[in-house]
């Protein structure tokens, strides 16, 4: 799994987005863990393996959009995915990293 975040083009985010991912016809839901507008980070209920595409389908307010994925990495049920989007959808996934990120608490040395 490590290799997987060497290919990263941009650092993920931690979210916490409730979506659904798309495979063989079917919509089944999920959480979005982190995020970025290359890929994202995911808990399901189902076996993957890599090189799977599914589409996701994720947002916030009324603004859901399906975006893409290949399925780069599986440990469990937490698989990391890869986008292929175009820059239309890149801005629409900052807009919902902007919406859902959460800050990592850090202590400061005493």
């Amino acid at each position: 799994m490590a290799a997987a975040y060497k290919n990263r083009n941009s650092d993920r985010k931690k979210v916490d987005i409730e979506g659904f991912y798309n495979y063989a016809t079917q919509w089944y839901p999920c959480t979005l863990n982190d995020l970025s507008t290359d890929g994202a980070g995911l808990k399901i209920n189902q076996i993957f393996v890599p090189g799977d595409i599914i589409r996701l389908r994720f947002g916030f307010h009324d603004d859901k959009r399906v975006v893409e994925a290949t399925v780069a990495n599986v440990n469990g049920t937490r698989i990391g995915v890869r986008f292929s989007v175009d820059n239309l959808t890149q801005d629409f996934v900052k807009a919902v990293i902007s919406a859902f990120h959460k800050p990592t608490s850090f202590r400061r040395p005493s």
